[in-house]
Parts: structure tokens; C-alpha cells; sequence
């Protein structure tokens, strides 16, 4: 299973996890296997900047990535459209860090 966390500043598990999920610096890739991190990659969120759209390039790109899941803040209502549509979960989460987004999502899953 792949995560793509929308963070602030450079990224990685210890970053907090932004506002805004079109607007977030980077995007924090987590791969899941089993109940356990395996591998975490850091891209910049190329459309953060963007006057218009920056949600739909988000999520985009996010798709690209071959997610299953994306963790932010807040969603614009496109980017939320584009994500329902590829069935691609949404977890709303903000002011964590990205490994505590992970762990509270894989704790979900579980039913705990």
C-alpha cells in the first residue's frame, strides 16, 4: 500500500502534515507493507504554486504516484472528486506528522 501525505517544509515522517492538501510543500510517500513502514520518498508538490488548479495537479500527480491513500488538512472539492472516482481514501488529518497520519490510517484499517 502507497500513502502520499501532503507536508510542509521538506518532507519525510517527521514533518507536519499541511493545511492544505493542494498547497502542502511535498508530498511524503509512504509504502506500507503489512502494519509496517518499508520505504518513505520525498517529491516536491509541483502544482503547489499554481494560481488555479493547484488541487486537481495535486491529486494528479498523487495518482501518478500510484497511491491508495492521501492524507491532508483539507481537500478542495475537485481534488476530493478525483480521488472518490479513482476509490483512492481520503484522510483527513492535520497539525501531525506524517508518520502519525500513517499510523493513525493503518490503526483505522484495523478497526482499533
Amino acid at each position: 500500500m502507497k500513502i502520499a501525505v501532503a507536508t510542509d517544509g521538506e518532507g519525510g515522517l517527521d514533518a507536519i502534515v499541511a493545511t492544505d492538501f493542494g498547497r502542502g510543500e511535498t508530498f511524503t510517500l509512504v509504502e506500507v507493507e503489512g502494519e509496517a513502514i518499508a520505504a518513505v520518498r520525498v517529491v516536491e508538490n509541483e502544482g503547489r504554486r499554481m494560481a488555479q488548479g493547484a488541487g486537481i495537479a495535486a491529486a494528479e500527480q498523487a495518482l501518478e504516484e500510484g497511491v491508495d491513500a492521501v492524507a491532508g488538512g483539507h481537500f478542495g472539492p475537485h481534488a476530493e472528486e478525483i480521488f472518490r472516482e479513482e476509490g483512492i481514501d481520503l484522510v483527513y488529518i492535520p497539525k501531525v506528522t506524517a508518520r502519525e497520519a500513517v499510523e493513525r490510517y493503518l490503526a483505522h484499517l484495523k478497526g482499533v
